[in-house]
């Protein structure tokens, strides 16, 4: 216990020192975190100082800083958030408070990302995170239940992408252009990127245009022997590329119009050889292609009105698909085989927004209320070709769907006096699913159709100028995943079935959270403590087996959970507190979460989606010039303890592997030689370090024998040059 002492005592200490000086505010130019401006949490702008939840921002200048190439990337210095192993299909979830999977929504520029799933077999899997983040302004994270404004798939939190604006280019007023062009290389994975960005104002018309190229191949591990089979130590090959374009053109109609089209677009294709595979050749080959479109239409009307003050609307069209073809040689009795899988969703989004401020009794109020809408079709294909016998054959796993959610929600910020304010919200959500009938899916179908009401109580009260409480009460549902009601799998040759159950409920939560702030001259600081109950968990349940099969499993509503825990985080400018230099500051963050779930009347287990404890720690340095600056990050993560660890992800009488804790330090500068060219550097894992993450480890017994190929990259570098013209 010395190490979670030892970092929750430095996040403590750290966050006393910002109150160190009293409640007056001293006027220093310097934005700290809790200035940072929220949208998601609310559905309106509020600082996070003022928001009753614990929510984290972080902007595209972050991003550029800490040299991310991906989501993992960009979130590995999240405590309480953790990014899942990259599997076939990509990086597999977002696990928030130790949620993950479709518990977890998110979204892009408020538009519902596809769901994700994993089948069990390699090549039937299709992920959610169809992003490039050289697009973004922005991604906010709100940890915990939020369904009362976000419906379904909020039961964990959102993780909501913003793209970047043309105004984001631009000079506030009057014609302008902007262009730049960046470039870089990534060792870890011989990635290449490159990035053109275009924008222009010319009278009441801005548009703009960015396109990402990206080129790399697998991710390196920490050694381990370049052998085939399942005790592989590197990982598998890959090459891969993917184009990203995304285009924006917004037009002032007048003073009280602005409507604005945009068009996304990306594609990548990555070819494997599936060396580790233990139930497949190590000559196996996989080649995928996965595409995201959208094309949105967004009005905003300042009306003035009695009924609202402001109308935000939006309709979009997104199709996402993911196709995968294997190619498996021919082992015992299979001839030589390809495999395609495809799936894809197609929605059609309507949501708007109306805000009213008003005054009433003394009070003010600042109401927001409105709808969203989702039509969604789900396709998939299944087909087999057996290139001995020259034949195929095709099967779905699911049935072709039609989805048709809606929710409608209110929300009132409650301003009561000049210290104290409360948020109530309430939504109520209704989804149906219609399967169609089609040759490859032969299960009997059924209509299914549900609605849940959630609501939310926030409040935050103001204890001095310069500290703060809050303090929350959230419901959160998750609908089930068309993958848990409808699918099936029948294989009498290897003796297991799977039964589809359209007659799942919806998953609940109920989550509490109390927090603390406070934020001066020194820095900030944010302590919070939750504590989330969950429902109706849908988990896979072991029927009596039947002649001819050993296993037969079915999806049910039988499982409940309870996750509770601490997170601080603080920022600490050092100039103020102990005279460093002008520019140096100090932060860290600190998370530990403990968990436990079990089924039935069963006994509790510790639930393994929850991460160990975790504390990040950055020493940094900006000249007051802005044209260099560095950044040292120590990022520290214990190991699970086997009071921590259940076994139930792994096979009958084995245990659970559990790996090493570790700390790894990261060190990332930039560099002006003139003011429209930026040079950034990044040394990662600087000790080269070999350590596995806790997400690659689970479901994996100590019997396993390729633990090297879960590893993380040794010491490696990232470069990159933006030019701005």
């Amino acid at each position: 216990m010395k190490f979670k002492r030892t970092l929750l005592a430095t996040a403590v200490m750290m966050a006393t020192a910002t109150q160190a000086m009293g409640e007056e505010t001293v006027k220093t130019g310097k934005a700290s975190m809790l200035d940072q401006v929220t949208v998601t949490a609310t559905r309106t702008e509020k600082q996070l100082k003022d928001v009753a939840a614990s929510v984290t921002v972080i902007d595209s200048e972050q991003i550029e800083k800490e040299m991310a190439r991906n989501i993992k990337d960009m979130l590995r210095y999240e405590p309480g958030v953790q990014v899942g192993s990259e599997g076939r299909a990509g990086i597999k979830d977002i696990n928030i408070r130790g949620l993950g999977g479709n518990r977890v929504k998110i979204m892009v520029d408020g538009i519902s990302q596809p769901q994700s799933f994993d089948s069990g077999y390699t090549y039937l899997e299709s992920q959610r995170n169809f992003i490039d983040i050289d697009t973004l302004k922005a991604v906010e994270i709100v940890k915990g239940p939020s369904s009362s404004l976000y419906g379904s798939d909020a039961m964990g939190g959102i993780v909501a992408f913003t793209t970047k604006d043309p105004a984001d280019y631009l000079k506030p007023e009057g014609d302008d252009t902007y262009g730049s062009i960046k470039g870089g290389y990534t060792s870890a994975d011989e990635g290449l990127t490159e990035t053109l960005t275009l924008a222009n104002r010319t009278g009441d018309l801005e548009t703009m245009l960015v396109y990402t190229r990206r080129d790399y191949k697998e991710t390196e591990t920490h050694g381990g022997a370049n052998i085939t089979g399942e005790a592989r130590g590197q990982a598998n090959p890959l090459d891969a590329g993917s184009d990203n374009l995304l285009a924006k053109a917004q037009y002032q109609l007048n003073d009280d119009h602005r409507i604005g089209v945009t068009g996304e677009f990306l594609q990548s294709q990555t070819d494997y050889k599936l060396m580790s595979d233990k139930y497949l050749p190590s000559t196996t080959k996989g080649d995928d292609k996965k595409k995201r479109s959208r094309l949105s239409f967004t009005h905003e009307w300042d009306a003035d009105l009695a009924a609202f003050d402001n109308l935000k609307w939006h309709l979009d069209w997104q199709d996402s698909t993911t196709d995968q073809k294997t190619t498996i040689p021919a082992y015992g009795s299979y001839n030589d085989r390809i495999k395609k899988y495809d799936y894809s969703e197609t929605s059609y989004q309507l949501g708007a927004q109306l805000d009213k401020t008003l005054e009433l009794s003394g009070l003010t109020h600042h109401i927001i209320y409105g709808f969203d809408v989702v039509d969604t079709e789900f396709t998939n294909d299944q087909t087999t070709l057996d290139l001995g016998n020259n034949s195929s054959s095709k099967e779905n796993i699911i049935p072709k769907v039609d989805s048709l959610t809606y929710g409608i929600f209110a929300q009132n910020d409650i301003q009561v006096t000049d210290r104290l304010s409360i948020t109530p919200g309430i939504r109520y959500d209704h989804y149906e699913y219609k399967p169609k009938s089609n040759s490859g899916y032969t299960t009997e179908q059924k209509d299914t159709k549900e609605g849940k009401l959630t609501g939310r109580l926030g409040a935050v009260y103001k204890l001095t100028e310069n500290l703060s409480t809050f303090a929350q009460y959230s419901q959160g549902f998750k609908a089930p995943d068309l993958i848990d009601m409808y699918q099936t799998m029948d294989n009498p040759a290897h003796g297991y079935k799977q039964l589809a159950n359209p007659d799942l409920k919806p998953e609940t939560s109920d989550a509490f959270e109390l927090g603390l702030r406070g934020n001066n001259h020194l820095g900030s600081f944010e302590i919070a403590a939750f504590y989330n109950k969950y429902k109706d968990f849908i988990d896979t349940v072991y029927l009596p087996t039947a002649p001819g099969y050993w296993q037969i499993t079915q999806e049910q509503n039988i499982s409940e959970a309870r996750i509770k825990g601490v997170e601080i985080k603080g920022q600490l400018w050092l100039d103020e507190a102990i005279n460093a230099p002008m520019g140096t500051s100090l932060k860290a963050s600190v998370a530990y979460a403990d968990g436990e779930g079990k089924q039935d009347n069963a006994k509790s287990e510790p639930l393994n989606s929850v991460a160990p404890l975790k504390g990040v720690f950055g020493l940094a340095y900006d000249d007051p010039s802005e044209l260099w600056g560095s950044e040292l990050t120590w990022t520290l993560v214990k190991s699970k303890s086997s009071s921590d660890v259940s076994n139930n992800e792994v096979s009958s009488g084995n245990e659970q592997y559990v790996p090493s804790g570790y700390g790894i330090v990261d060190l990332t500068a930039y560099y002006k030689p003139h003011q429209d060219i930026t040079l950034r550097a990044g040394l990662f894992n600087l000790t080269d370090k070999k350590y596995m993450e806790w997400d690659n480890a689970r479901g994996r017994d100590t019997t396993y024998v390729g633990f090297d190929r879960l590893t993380q990259p040794g010491r490696n570098v990232a470069v990159s040059a933006k030019w701005e013209f």
